[in-house]
């Protein structure tokens, strides 16, 4: 029998890494002050972390939240209590319940958990007639815990390794003797380390849609040749970093065009590309297509990437698709990843109408070959020289916004004014026109004004959060009016299916806040360039409104002092009220943009406040859930991040 104790307050992921570190312990005790409020097994916590999601909603929260959702009352038996009548009693319990731990409480008040499989093993004559269902049920619960308990350890470690550096590196900023130098070279640590754990979390997102069977692929037409020119394009700077030579070749006529999902097909390239510039040292990487005839007699484009790296045995091949999995133990030691790239990239690609195959040998390198079913070829036009259908440099792949120019009338669907000085701001500096709408129905309407009056906007920003009618809706009804302009959804909501809503409204591409200008500029001119527009040398004349029609100049005038005053030059502390170098970051660098963005937030607070109030007192959780992630994005944007802490927070229970 077991006797931990926990208190409702204790960290779920605490609790998990003691199921780690104790094999044998079958569950907790949750016991308030005064009383006992209930257990949470081994099982119920692997099954309840198992679920999608689950594990970014919980294990950063207290036991409680897990207890709540369990909902279920403990079992308390006296410890003189025989055997028989406590594997009686264990037995009669509902059957999602019957193997859950027992409270023994001794006359002194003391409490142990017992396992009722022990229970039932000393019961031989009960074993035997529940034999089979006990077998079955044991069998199966020991195969999960076991998988599960091995996925949380693979997990926890390759998560905890950016988290460290991060953690590290963000307490060394705190130090006052730090130089520029030391501080810029914190950052970018911080920076790198950060992309890499969001990554990872990507990564375990469509691992588990895809072993949920959620994932879905979306059929488009896109151009195989230009693709792999973007991919390689993208993957020249890493291999530049290790003065690799990165080929690109095609063998034989190629289709113009295929019918497969762009986003997927590029995932899964990048991938593989990147695992091969990973593992080579010298002499070359190289990513060849070809159109084949597979076993079947059909058509089929392969992509076949190879390297000249460190190699695999057949052995070693052999678990290489497995997640969290990679040659030996020491690849991640000094190659660095998770191994969940080749275990996302061969589900996809069977999406795909294909497969993933490699060909390796130990000192001479591998052969990675992705085959994708093409759709339809009789219309589509063979090039026999594929290279010169390609459009130059990929469109989105961007290193230096200052060499960038924006061509072409961009509607802001924003209702956050610090979110509309923010992105406005930046994407005038880059030439576009820009026009604003402070909601969705505005959205709707100037969009389809401005059809009618033949001007119409070549782009679409829409913020899916938004009041009067929100951006999912608002594009629902621009689709419905055949409007055809490209909208990119932006939202704060990366988790989910937030991406795969946006896109079954209508939306043609998705972006995250907090807003990566680069990737954002790519994706608009990516849209731009689908609708036959370029990029110009010079900028068009801006005849859309400037930050300072937005902005309340007297209200800047008031609150300099204490602007000046809040954003102190030093580095701040999570726990600070405000952090200057994310803050900067946010506003691209530009300290004016900041302030701008700062007196708007502080002139917008209070009217948020009152109206979210309003909004928990009358039980409108919508209108509550909607100016909790307006006011999260405003903290975000001036590196608030207790505010933001605290609005994350509650939008989170106005949803729930």
């Amino acid at each position: 029998m077991s006797s931990h104790r926990v208190s409702p307050e204790t960290a779920t992921a605490q609790v998990a890494e003691l199921f780690d570190r104790n094999p044998a312990l079958v569950g907790v005790i949750v016991h308030g002050e005064r009383e006992l409020l209930g257990v949470v097994s081994r099982t119920r916590l692997l099954e309840r972390l198992s679920q999608p999601f689950a594990l970014e909603l919980y294990l950063k929260r207290a036991i409680r939240q897990m207890h709540d959702v369990i909902d279920s009352e403990p079992d308390v038996m006296a410890a003189v209590a025989d055997i028989q009548e406590a594997a009686h009693a264990a037995l009669s319990r509902p059957t999602a319940r019957a193997y859950e731990p027992i409270v023994i409480q001794t006359d002194e008040g003391d409490l142990r958990l017992l396992d009722v499989h022990t229970l039932l093993l000393a019961q031989s004559q009960l074993l035997e007639l529940a034999n089979h269902t006990i077998r079955q049920a044991k069998e199966s619960a020991e195969a999960a815990s076991v998988a599960k308990s091995q996925f949380l350890a693979n997990m926890s470690h390759e998560i905890r390794t950016p988290l460290t550096a991060i953690l590290g590196f963000a307490e060394n900023l705190l130090e006052p003797a730090m130089t520029d130098h030391e501080r810029r070279t914190a950052v970018k640590t911080i920076l790198r380390n950060g992309e890499h754990l969001l990554e990872i979390i990507n990564g375990i997102l469509d691992l588990s849609k895809i072993e949920a069977g959620r994932l879905e692929v979306e059929l488009l037409p896109v151009s195989p040749i230009q693709l792999a020119a973007d991919v390689v394009s993208i993957m020249r700077v890493r291999a530049d970093a290790k003065n690799l030579p990165l080929h690109l070749k095609f063998d034989g006529p190629v289709p113009e065009e295929i019918l497969s999902d762009p986003t997927r097909l590029r995932q899964i390239l990048l991938n593989l590309v990147g695992n091969a510039i990973k593992f080579t040292e010298t002499g070359r990487v190289e990513l060849a297509v070809a159109l084949v005839e597979c076993a079947a007699g059909r058509p089929q484009v392969r992509f076949q990437i190879t390297d000249t790296g460190i190699g695999m045995t057949p052995g070693e091949c052999e678990k290489l698709f497995q997640p969290f999995t990679q040659a030996d133990g020491s690849t991640t030691r000094k190659f660095g990843g998770t191994g969940l790239g080749l275990a996302i990239s061969r589900p996809l690609a069977r999406m795909l109408g294909g497969d993933v195959s490699l060909a390796s040998m130990p000192g001479l390198g591998s052969i990675f070959t992705v085959v994708v079913d093409p759709g339809p070829l009789e219309s589509v036009r063979m090039l026999e020289n594929a290279t010169e259908a390609l459009t130059g440099e990929p469109e989105f792949a961007i290193a230096d916004l200052s060499s960038v120019r924006l061509a072409g009338r961009i509607l802001l669907a924003e209702d956050s004014p610090d979110n509309q000085v923010l992105i406005l701001s930046f994407l005038r500096k880059l030439g576009a026109d820009v026009e604003i709408a402070a909601n969705g129905l505005q959205a709707v309407q100037r969009t389809m004004t401005a059809r009618s009056t033949d001007s119409p906007f070549d782009l679409i920003l829409m913020d899916m959060q938004m009041p009067e009618l929100d951006g999912y809706e608002a594009t629902r009804r621009l689709r419905a009016q055949a409007c055809t302009t490209p909208i990119i959804a932006l939202t704060a909501n990366a988790m989910g299916g937030d991406q795969q809503r946006c896109l079954d409204a209508g939306c043609s591409d998705y972006a995250t806040k907090p807003i990566d200008r680069r990737r954002l500029v790519a994706q608009i001119l990516e849209q731009l360039a689908r609708t036959d527009r370029r990029i110009h040398d010079q900028p068009p004349q801006v005849t859309g409104p400037s930050a300072g029609e937005i902005e309340d100049e007297a209200a800047a005038q008031r609150d300099d002092a204490q602007l000046s005053t809040a954003f102190r030059p030093t580095g701040l502390a999570d726990d600070d009220p405000l952090n200057r170098e994310i803050a900067l970051s946010r506003a691209g660098g530009d300290p004016e943009i900041l302030h701008d963005i700062a007196v708007l937030i502080l002139e917008h607070i209070p009217k948020w406040m009152a109206a979210m109030r309003d909004s928990q007192a009358s039980g409108d959780g919508r209108t509550l859930r909607r100016l909790a992630h307006t006011l999260k994005s405003s903290t975000d944007n001036v590196g608030a991040r207790r505010g933001y802490r605290a609005a994350e927070r509650l939008e989170l229970l106005a949803e729930e």
